[in-house]
């Protein structure tokens, strides 16, 4: 049959193989890009991490020499083991290690430790390196959520994937149909119906074989140039990115080539199914091309309401119209569902990003205004050594400037000092042990200790009334209303009775130390530190520089690094004195920011190592990342656009073919070409413009959800919505549906009107 038939039916039949030749290249195509991009995201976030965190997978802290070494590196699941370039951390060398079998990577460190004789929790894994093998710490299972950005990409792949499998079904539907007759015929000669599957997808297969193979290839060229546009994107949203280059692992092409294969045949199998089960005598007669637009086309089915909105809006051409796409629903159904899940995800990803974008303005941008001008960081140093102090507090243009580190500790607490108000909520009801632990008599909690130089100390005891003494501590007496989800305002409650005078600081360790209160206080300083965030009965604890001086050794848990806080302004106010109308003391100029930080950077880079920034280049760095984002995201979303509209031309190619003798009919009754091409605009307008209306409902009640969720009021989202890119994403999907018609109807109004009416069955 391939010799007497096929082989010379697909010579005969190129016009109609076309469209699946069309399709099939342009699905390869796309499956390909996206495998690639995939792929190309995920090994970008390796090679970053690798670059800037190191190429290791776990890292063992100890007494380790050389033979220690070799037993490490002689464990069989070892891929390279050497000594990192942290030599040592309190007297321990450091080993890491890069595994061959990254899976096992928390069942196999642990043998190690043991086999190199050390204690048990000598070990520190590269996490976020696992993590992007699918590797997650067993103790923390939501390590994974970080990476929510390549979920998304993932599930904008399935459904691509999904939408193309039915693009193709649709075109190899139309071009089976087309061969209804001429099965009839074969099967009225004594084909059984297993021969004419075998036909239909010997045939398929012939016409998909080179499309498939071109349209990866191409794919691969086209991931190359869209990685390279969001290698661009990414550079101007983000500073520092690191370069790498594109990445094309042969298991990608062989990905894209199975996902084709599989769409294909998928495809090709469910219409030629089908078509096998045709009597002779249905597919003889071709009941298949009676135009279910026509009167009389329902008979023998149920009869359906005719569309009497479009009959009132555009006349009886909006009704035919309206009869004609119901008569197409099933092959028009993957056109209707990319518009839709397009439309959606981009809206989504727009309005995620638009109110992501306000949570941040308002709960960090707003609040920093009041909080920092320029923030400098200086690295690998401790507070009591730092020396610069004075001469920042000194510089021309600095209102004020608090240099400050934090330290972890922990403190013991009785009932009997604990306010009334807090305990008529409940106390500690409820706390998780990971931060709240019940010990005989009381509960310990956490006590992050806040060091400032002595001179804002005393600044801070000034504005809160507390006693202007270095020796003692201030404590901040508020705790967070657990029962209160609102992270946005946070409701507080006093903590401590305020009666206690000597106070125990305890160390992660075994250390502790007795310091005087000078004071409680409600307001913390005026610093960018986090507390309460996770942990809400941690217990902030103020200190000067010059008592951690005394007693840092005993609490320990101070962090690496001293950071300065500096306000922009000529007059000495200080944080906590407002500054005059006139907007000199609050500068929202970038290039007097910089001038004050590129003068604070001359003031110490001879000694330190430093990092700066300002508050407006970051809110512009914020601005920009958002931006980037939200290109790069928008990008997977025309993908599916162009999926939907792929399938509105694939319609195209045998649109003369499908409708001539329904159009002929039309004209042969004394419809006007001008009445024809109205029609076809009616359904164009209504192809594009049923998913804009089906998803804008549900793009509005889900963003009011999330502007609940993030405690935001949904006004906010009137005013900063992000209409126009939306608008322009439709206006594509109309331009695009439009011309595709256009070119359709162009080639259905050039048949000759006998030729189209003549049944050509045989």
């Amino acid at each position: 049959m391939w010799k007497e038939y096929s082989r010379d039916d697909l010579m005969r039949s190129r016009g109609s193989g076309r469209s699946v030749i069309t399709a099939v290249f342009i699905s390869a195509l796309l499956l390909s890009l996206l495998c690639s991009v995939l792929y190309n995201a995920w090994n970008y976030d390796v090679v970053r991490v690798r670059t800037e965190d190191g190429d290791y997978h776990a890292r063992l802290w100890g007494d380790l020499d050389e033979e220690d070494l070799e037993i490490i590196q002689g464990y069989a699941n070892v891929e390279a083991a050497w000594f990192g370039e942290e030599a040592s951390r309190d007297g321990r060398t450091a080993v890491e290690i890069r595994l061959k079998d990254v899976s096992s990577a928390y069942e196999d460190i642990p043998r190690i430790v043991s086999l190199a004789g050390l204690e048990a929790g000598s070990a520190e894994y590269h996490e976020e390196l696992l993590n992007l093998y699918l590797t997650v710490n067993p103790d923390r299972p939501d390590a994974m959520d970080v990476y929510a950005f390549l979920g998304i990409f993932a599930a904008a792949a399935l459904c691509a994937c999904i939408s193309l499998i039915l693009v193709i079904h649709h075109s190899f539907g139309v071009f089976m149909d087309e061969k209804i007759p001429q099965l009839g015929v074969l099967a009225s000669v004594g084909a059984a119906p297993g021969q004419i599957r075998a036909v239909l997808m010997q045939e398929a297969a012939a016409l998909s074989v080179l499309p498939s193979v071109l349209g990866s290839l191409l794919g691969l060229g086209a991931g190359a140039g869209m990685m390279a546009w969001i290698d661009l994107v990414r550079d101007r949203a983000v500073e520092d990115a690191v370069d790498v280059a594109f990445a094309c692992h042969p298991l990608v092409f062989a990905a894209a080539l199975l996902c084709t294969a599989v769409t294909v045949g998928i495809s090709a199998w469910i219409p030629a199914r089908k078509l096998g089960r045709i009597s002779p005598m249905e597919a003889v007669r071709g009941v298949q091309d009676v135009p279910a637009s026509l009167p009389g086309a329902a008979a023998g089915r149920k009869k359906r309401r005719n569309p009497r909105l479009l009959r009132l809006l555009f006349g009886v051409e909006g009704e035919l119209a309206g009869n004609a796409l119901r008569a197409r629903k099933k092959r028009l159904r993957m056109a209707s569902f990319s518009f839709v899940l397009s439309f959606l995800g981009f809206g989504f990803m727009l309005c995620f990003f638009r109110i992501s974008s306000l949570s941040v303005q308002i709960s960090y941008f707003d609040g920093i205004a009041d909080q920092w001008d320029v923030m400098v960081t200086v690295k690998d140093t401790d507070i009591g050594d730092f020396g610069g102090t004075d001469r920042i507090q000194g510089l021309s243009g600095v209102r004020d400037a608090a240099v400050y580190q934090t330290a972890r500790a922990k403190r013991f607490v009785t009932e009997e000092e604990l306010s009334a108000e807090f305990l008529a909520a409940g106390g500690f009801e409820g706390a998780s042990e990971a931060y709240v632990t019940a010990g005989d008599g009381g509960w310990m909690v956490n006590a992050p200790v806040w060091i400032l130089d002595d001179a804002s100390f005393l600044q801070y005891c000034w504005q809160t009334g507390a006693a202007q003494d270095l020796s003692g501590a201030v404590v901040l007496n508020q705790v967070r209303d657990s029962a209160d989800p609102n992270f946005r305002i946070r409701n507080s409650l006093p903590y401590l009775k305020e009666e206690r005078e000597m106070i125990c600081l305890q160390s992660a360790g075994s250390g502790e130390v007795t310091i005087p209160v000078t004071g409680y206080a409600q307001e913390p300083p005026v610093l960018p530190a986090d507390y309460q965030d996770l942990d809400y009965y941690e217990m902030v604890h103020i200190l000067p520089v010059s008592l951690w001086e005394q007693i840092g050794d005993q609490v320990g848990g101070a962090e690496e690094d001293v950071h300065i806080r500096i306000f922009a302004g000529e007059e000495k106010t200080g944080a906590y004195a407002p500054a005059e109308s006139g907007g000199e003391m609050s500068p929202e100029n970038l290039e007097t920011l910089e001038a004050l930080e590129e003068a604070a950077v001359q003031e110490l880079a001879g000694s330190y190592e430093l990092e700066t920034n300002n508050r407006i280049r970051e809110e512009e760095a914020s601005d920009r990342a958002y931006g980037g984002l939200t290109t790069i995201v928008g990008g997977f979303c025309v993908l599916l656009a162009v999926i939907g509209i792929g399938d509105v031309f694939s319609n195209t190619l045998g649109f003369a073919r499908q409708r001539r003798r329904e159009v002929a009919r039309y004209l042969s009754v004394g419809m006007t070409p001008r009445g024809v091409w109205k029609m076809f605009w009616v359904e164009a307008l209504v192809l594009a413009g049923r998913p804009v209306i089906i998803s804008l409902p549900v793009l509005v009640f889900s963003s009011w959800l999330f502007m609940r969720a993030a405690y935001l009021d949904p006004v906010l989202l009137l005013r900063n919505a992000p209409v126009l890119p939306l608008l322009a994403f439709a206006l594509a999907d109309f331009l695009f549906v439009g011309l595709a018609y256009y070119i359709g109807g162009k080639k259905v109004l050039r048949i000759n009107l006998s030729d189209a009416l003549r049944d050509g069955t045989f």
